[in-house]
């Protein structure tokens, strides 16, 4: 076996051990996860329609409540700022490094491939990869170091293509062939472009979805609630009970030839029939039914729960806000932040590490630094006056003036652009100055008139000293 053959075994036998595990994730996001503790009794199975209707997704909201904090506005990368930005825009990321990161949560790891474009007007190719066909082959012990990246593809014709990545060569698998040997090129980028992200990562072991401690409560919100469906359903037709009625009883053939006695239902229970008994002890009655207070404090307590573990504000659960003043969102909202705030730690170095190849490929210097950073929009939820008071504040304190709009929330465009607006309207608003041309829209200033003769009596200063002893009314009094 060669060694080609050997990481495509080896990444092939990785790729079909994360997909069942992603694939249970995804379910839960999508809302579609089966209880299969209710499929194994033979009587449920006739309330298959209560199965579906029981399904109540918080998984979203939790990965959701993340995802949507993450939103990234810039790069500071000295003098490649521009450059960074112009790749990424050419890319369409502002759309699709949503979809990566999105999937990053739910399943615990996301995928993003750089490779050489001369089709397009950077340069550069970056695009999202699904979880579900690609992975990433580690040296060991080094899990920022990869050695291979391996995409699967299979067509609608259910024909399975393999691609292997490797810094010296591209290795293809075509779906038509039959002999087994890859066609190989060599790669242009002398790297393995395929970047993972990993939100959660951990210095050994997979990486940790948002959903590992959401699915067990979900399970269990699911399953209350089925039962609570199946008692409400009794409960609208509650069980009758009657005495004093003699049982009819008839003779059925079965197809054998076989005869045997079945009894016969008493009555056609229905809202518009009536009840009648011959017999004057017979009696009539109901079984109580079920308030159904636990199953609904059952499910008030579990996402309870799941929003303390998940650190999501209760009230992205109860879906209303009573009475809560600025300060109280911002302290429900502080461990969602702090959970946000981690993540753009670990994901903000993925996209450096995206970035830094992106730049490779065109040439840019500025793929050796190493002081450049992803800029995010803030993820607090601040009002109009609040962050304006604070701004006004640090202003007071010299924090600069493009600081400041960064701490609004402007992007790095934006800053460029007000920067621009602000010269502009500096250079029209200025004063013209006697003997220097006038500024574009400006009116030429008129020459200075010569100064009148002052008298020498007006400048004379006092000579001797002058001491305030003492205020009247605030006016100085000379000693």
């Amino acid at each position: 076996m060669t060694a080609l053959d050997d990481l495509r075994q080896r990444c092939s036998m990785k790729l079909d051990n994360q997909i069942p595990l992603m694939l249970q994730y995804q379910s839960y996001y999508d809302g579609e996860p089966a209880i299969l503790a209710l499929l194994e009794t033979e009587e449920r199975q006739s309330f298959r329609k209560f199965l579906d209707e029981s399904f109540e997704n918080w998984c979203s909201l939790v990965v959701d409540a993340v995802a949507e904090r993450l939103q990234i506005v810039g790069f500071q990368w000295g003098g490649s700022s521009d450059a960074a930005w112009a790749i990424w825009q050419a890319n369409s990321m502002d759309a699709d490094a949503e979809l990566v990161q999105t999937d990053a949560l739910v399943c615990g790891s996301g995928y993003v491939l750089v490779q050489p474009d001369d089709g397009n007007a950077s340069g550069v190719s970056i695009t999202g990869e699904s979880p579900f066909e690609v992975t990433v082959l580690y040296e060991p012990g080094n899990p920022r170091k990869p050695i291979a990246g391996y995409k699967r593809i299979t067509d609608y014709d259910q024909r399975v293509t393999e691609i292997l990545i490797t810094p010296d060569q591209i290795a293809t698998w075509p779906a038509d062939s039959s002999s087994g040997v890859p066609v190989t090129v060599k790669n242009p980028a002398g790297f393995v472009g395929l970047v993972e992200m990993r939100p959660q990562p951990r210095t050994k072991g997979r990486p940790r979805s948002e959903l590992d401690a959401v699915m067990p409560i979900q399970d269990r919100i699911h399953t209350t609630i089925f039962n609570r469906l199946v008692a409400t359903d009794f409960g609208a037709f509650r069980q009758i009970w009657a005495t004093g009625v003699k049982i009819a009883r008839q003779v059925v053939t079965d197809a054998d030839g076989t005869t045997h006695e079945v009894n016969v239902r008493p009555f056609d229970i229905g809202a518009n029939r009536l009840l009648a008994n011959e017999n004057p002890e017979g009696r009539f009655g109901a079984f109580p039914g079920d308030p159904l207070a636990g199953y609904l404090g059952a499910v008030q307590a579990d996402i309870e729960a799941l929003a303390s573990i998940t650190k999501t504000p209760p009230y992205y659960f109860v879906g209303r806000l009573v009475n809560l003043s600025a300060d109280a969102i911002r302290a429900a909202e502080a461990g969602l932040v702090a959970k946000v705030r981690r993540r753009m730690l670990h994901i903000g170095e993925n996209w450096e590490q995206v970035i830094r190849l992106a730049l490779q490929l065109v040439g840019d210097p500025g793929a050796a630094a190493q002081d450049g950073q992803v800029l995010w929009a803030d993820p607090e939820t601040r009002s109009v006056a609040q962050l304006a008071d604070a701004l006004v504040k640090m202003a007071a304190l010299g924090v600069p003036q493009e600081v400041l709009w960064q701490k609004w929330g402007a992007t790095p465009a934006e800053v460029d652009a007000w920067k621009k607006m602000q010269a502009a309207n500096a250079v029209v608003a200025a004063p013209a100055v006697p003997g220097q041309p006038a500024a574009p829209g400006q009116p030429a200033a008129e020459p200075a008139p010569a100064a009148a003769p002052t008298p020498a009596a007006a400048l004379a200063l006092p000579t001797g000293p002058v001491t305030v002893t003492a205020h009247t009314r605030g006016i100085p009094r000379r000693a």
